[in-house]
């Protein structure tokens, strides 16, 4: 490793790096649901808006192996800062051209493909650079802040897009989406040399060569206890998408409710994971729970049991409870492995082997979704909810009670 960070650099370069992930996600936020919204309006298609959501998840499942390499480089960061501006520049051709131009389907699917390519490097980036200048006992609490800023931005970009679309058209948004990729492409070139300084040398990064795009995807099969943790990962990621067509069928379903109660649901939802980041952002996560399997196999195990009370769930009161359980519940086993992945994966393949995680993420992402509508029509929407609640409990319970491998009982 290269010179260290002094605890100075370290605490304004971890405030630069989440303003900047903050601020970004927000504005994607903007972007995203000002994009949906004009693309429907637009185009009057909901074949044509599934195809231009379609496409931009394509797009991040692609660019997540190379985004990892690019990570992994000694200029890393500085490619980084480059694409947050080039993201920017993007939008601001945006406007430029809808003042001279009607939006059209290939417009949208230009400028999508545009600003999520240019974007898909900040949020691997988020936690891989918080480990380069965190120390081990600090980089628990700097993971849980950046997912409040992280979290604050998923919640009020989407209402920030809806007002701007409201008041005016898809400029507004793409104007927005510039100016939050200006602040975050400063805050990350402020962050740079320091970044930089804290990674590993030149000479590290190049051993490598000619191995490099695969090096993430051996590296996770070759080590079991990694392999272990991206199970886990994508388990609790899976659980949001089935979630996703789950609770608007209980709150039609069983539990009689609207559109009111589905909002509530899904608010309470954000709102849990919010929570549990904001108090470990505060409070230091228990080391009990970092050290060896125990704590993911508790944290599966509660969000199991969340997701059953829900399913099972007599009113709506309950279900609002139960889900606020799951968002807590998933917020701890998504810190724990996120935590584990960037302390227990070599600085030289952090950013591969996590680009690895992004591109399995994106595509299981709709296998989440339709096994969700699929389990549901065959058996019903409350034993597919309380089903997969089982499922979580006992994959909880089978990695709590699996014999410890080495790094798991260094808690490495």
């Amino acid at each position: 490793m290269s010179k260290t960070v002094t605890d100075l650099d370290r605490r304004s370069v971890q405030t630069l790096v989440m303003l900047g992930a903050g601020t970004g996600v927000t504005g994607d936020g903007i972007f995203l649901t000002g994009l949906a919204w004009s693309v429907l309006v637009t185009t009057n298609s909901a074949l044509q808006l599934a195809a231009v959501m379609g496409t931009l998840s394509v797009v991040l499942i692609v660019a997540a192996p190379f985004t990892g390499q690019i990570l992994d480089w000694s200029r890393g960061p500085t490619w980084l800062v480059a694409s947050e501006f080039f993201a920017m520049a993007s939008l601001v051709m945006a406007v430029l051209y809808l003042y001279v131009f009607p939006p059209t389907f290939v417009f949208f699917i230009v400028i999508g493909i545009l600003v999520n390519l240019f974007s898909s490097l900040s949020g691997p980036a988020l936690p891989i650079m918080l480990a380069r200048i965190s120390t081990p006992e600090s980089l628990p609490m700097a993971m849980a802040r950046s997912e409040v800023a992280v979290r604050t931005g998923r919640i009020g970009g989407p209402l920030l897009g809806g007002a701007l679309v409201a008041v005016g058209d898809f400029r507004l948004c793409c104007a927005a989406n510039a100016l939050s990729y200006l602040i975050s492409g400063i805050c990350w070139l402020l962050a740079r040399r320091s970044l930089s300084r804290a990674g590993p040398s030149k000479q590290e990064r190049e051993e490598e060569r000619g191995t490099r795009l695969t090096a993430g995807v051996r590296y996770v099969l070759s080590n079991g206890y990694i392999r272990g943790l991206v199970l886990v990962a994508l388990v609790a990621n899976t659980s949001i998408s089935f979630a996703t067509v789950t609770v608007p069928l209980l709150v039609r379903g069983p539990l009689e409710g609207g559109s009111g109660t589905y909002g509530l649901m899904q608010a309470t939802f954000q709102g849990g994971i919010l929570l549990a980041s904001l108090v470990f952002s505060v409070r230091q996560l228990p080391r009990s729970m970092l050290v060896g399997r125990r704590g993911l196999g508790v944290s599966l195990v509660g969000l199991g049991l969340s997701f059953l009370l829900m399913g099972l769930s007599p009113n709506i009161p309950v279900a609002v409870a139960a889900i606020l359980l799951a968002g807590i519940w998933l917020s701890i086993t998504s810190l724990i492995t996120d935590t584990k992945l960037v302390t227990e994966v070599p600085p030289d393949v952090q950013g591969r082997v996590l680009g690895v995680v992004s591109a399995l993420f994106g595509a299981l992402r709709p296998a989440g979704t339709f096994a969700g509508g699929a389990v549901a029509g065959a058996v019903g929407v409350v034993f597919a909810t309380a089903g997969g609640g089982l499922a979580l409990v006992a994959a909880g319970a089978q990695y709590l009670l699996r014999r410890e491998g080495p790094a798991a009982q260094e808690g490495q």
